[in-house]
């Protein structure tokens, strides 16, 4: 009988900025206080990339733990996915310069645009190109998203962060690996959550000033009623997919927008809010970055044991949502590096 394989999940890695920013300082420069942003999100930091610091850094800082802890060169790559909606530039993809920093070889480099679901994308672009090319695959979630946001509107930059996360793919025996998975978007309300720009006006037509449709912009009420939906739609079909209970599924790895989404999906779920794991206090919103970031951080803290079901639920701007049911396979920690 032949060997059963799977595409596992064989490191992973991560890195945020060194430069910490509390609630009690964004209160000194705006109207609100560290009491309301940690009643209505669940935040109390979040680290902020200075100057020199880029998505693609980030990027590399990242992997280069998760292709060390994972015993993989960088030129023994097949592909390097890298999800981001704060890349480097508008061309080339910012996944060739971490190709070009990683000195990575023959692998092909892309970016996905899926906003905060798009570690989730990646992932799975990530299995079905590794059916065609079985080298390791390098999965990124990297995003500055601190970069984005108007830092005068105090509904929306105190929510975010910057940082990325980082894993390894590769082929192994056994059971652990990648499961069901699920992909989709809701387009109709794909205005809610956006960042204006882009090539809708010719050159001539655009000016150089920055102005507010360089921003982030939310309509709150909307993006949240849509990620509690989401959150409860994936979860529960990559259940019944997989013939599962939630009872058997360790953890959900939600990306971390706000504790009240987390709060409220967890009550459709009819479970608590502590079947979901949660960093988001420390990082804040880090968009593509957030599950990549907290699976990391479970690795780091020996959360995780051979044989644990995870489920990766992201949702964001497009609006795009989707998950990815995991079968851990690391017996040990891994060595932090």
């Amino acid at each position: 009988m032949a060997e059963h394989k799977k595409i596992q999940i064989a490191a992973t890695g991560s890195w945020v900025p060194s430069h910490r920013v509390t609630n009690e300082m964004l209160a000194k420069k705006l109207d609100t206080t560290d009491e309301w942003i940690v009643s209505h999100t669940g935040i109390h930091a979040r680290h902020v990339a200075q100057a020199g610091e880029t998505t693609a850094s980030a990027a590399v800082h990242a992997s280069r733990i998760a292709l060390e802890r994972a015993g993989v060169a960088a030129d023994e790559l097949g592909c390097i996915v890298l999800a981001t909606s704060t890349p480097d530039y508008t061309l080339p993809s910012t996944a060739c310069l971490v190709h070009r920093e990683l000195k990575a070889g023959r692998a092909a480099a892309f970016d996905v645009s899926a906003a905060c679901t798009g570690f989730v994308y990646a992932m799975d672009i990530a299995r079905g190109l590794m059916g065609r090319d079985p080298r390791p695959t390098l999965v990124i979630g990297a995003d500055l998203m601190t970069r984005i946001v108007d830092w005068t509107d105090r509904n929306v930059c105190v929510l975010f962060g910057d940082g990325a996360g980082a894993v390894v793919l590769k082929w192994g025996s056994g059971d652990a690996g990648l499961g069901e998975s699920i992909l989709r978007v809701d387009s109709e309300g794909f205005f809610a959550l956006r960042r204006e720009g882009g090539n809708r006006h010719h050159l001539s037509e655009q000016v150089d000033a920055p102005s507010g449709r360089s921003f982030l912009h939310m309509e709150g009420k909307p993006v949240f009623n849509f990620a509690v939906k989401a959150i409860d739609e994936v979860v529960t079909e990559l259940l019944e997919k997989s013939g599962m209970t939630l009872d058997q599924v360790k953890l959900i790895v939600p990306h971390q927008a706000n504790f009240r989404i987390i709060d409220a999906a967890a009550r459709r779920l009819k479970t608590g809010a502590d079947k979901f794991f949660l960093n988001i206090a420390e990082v804040a919103n880090t968009s593509a970055a957030s599950i990549p970031l907290a699976l990391d951080a479970l690795v780091n803290a020996n959360r995780l044991q051979a044989g644990d079901y995870l489920i990766f639920v992201g949702f964001g701007a497009g609006l795009t949502y989707g998950g990815v049911l995991v079968r851990w396979g690391c017996s040990a920690p891994l060595a932090v590096v």
